[in-house]
């Protein structure tokens, strides 16, 4: 089994749309028919060999206090206010390897990440972005393999052919480039900077993200189908 580069996870939103669900839990640690998310995030890491993870943890961050996960090391790094997406990943660059594997705390994509580490040695891009076609909505457009556009607003639908799936590969360098102190957003500021140079590695396997209280259930829906 292969070993993997650092998987970095973001899992300190404050997962309003969630509203109730998510007031004294964080969204990471969201039961899921019996396993939190992110515990089911990193079964599978695990399973393709990653070894160590980085969780970013900020809204509640104290229930994370005695997690651990019997394969994947961890470190936890808590942001001392809201520092949105890019903020957190900025705050702890410190501890970022120079390539590593990133994914949302509230999506699950269960791709074959030697496939998506094989795209992104292959296209030679500082970032390199899974994307599926099979979702209920697109947010980005990608040509000939490389993210064109991207927009998460949804403000202008025209040509968006993709949903970015919740798993990139990332070079340090961009973090450093493009970071900033304070609070921002990852997918708001560095992917249309990048627009053209980021790699677009296509993965339609099932993507499930848990972002409001009908997609959670539909989440819980399938793990408890599964388990019938």
């Amino acid at each position: 089994m292969a070993n993997l580069p650092q998987l970095v996870i973001l899992a300190g939103g404050m997962a309003t749309r969630l509203g109730n669900l998510a007031a004294t839990v964080p969204k990471a640690l969201i039961d899921i028919e019996g396993k939190p998310i992110l515990t089911r995030i990193l079964d599978h890491a695990a399973e393709q060999g990653v070894d160590r993870a980085l969780i970013l943890i900020g809204h509640l961050g104290e229930a994370f206090d005695d997690y651990k996960h019997s394969a994947v090391d961890i470190t936890f790094y808590k942001e001392s206010e809201p520092l949105g997406t890019g903020g957190a990943i900025w705050n702890a660059r410190h501890l970022l390897e120079q390539e590593f594997l990133m994914m949302w705390g509230d999506d699950l994509h269960a791709i074959n990440l030697e496939a998506l580490l094989t795209t992104h040695s292959t296209e030679k891009c500082l970032l390199t972005m899974t994307v599926t076609e099979e979702h209920d909505e697109f947010n980005l457009e990608h040509h000939n393999g490389r993210v064109t556009r991207y927009d998460k607003s949804g403000d202008n639908r025209t040509g968006l052919n993709g949903y970015e799936a919740g798993t990139s590969v990332v070079n340090r360098s961009i973090v450093i480039e493009h970071g900033r102190d304070g609070r921002w957003s990852w997918e708001e500021e560095i992917y249309p900077q990048l627009s053209g140079l980021i790699a677009a590695h296509l993965d339609d396997t099932p993507f499930h993200d848990m972002g409001t209280p009908e997609r959670l259930e539909r989440l819980r829906l399938l793990f408890r189908t599964d388990r019938a």
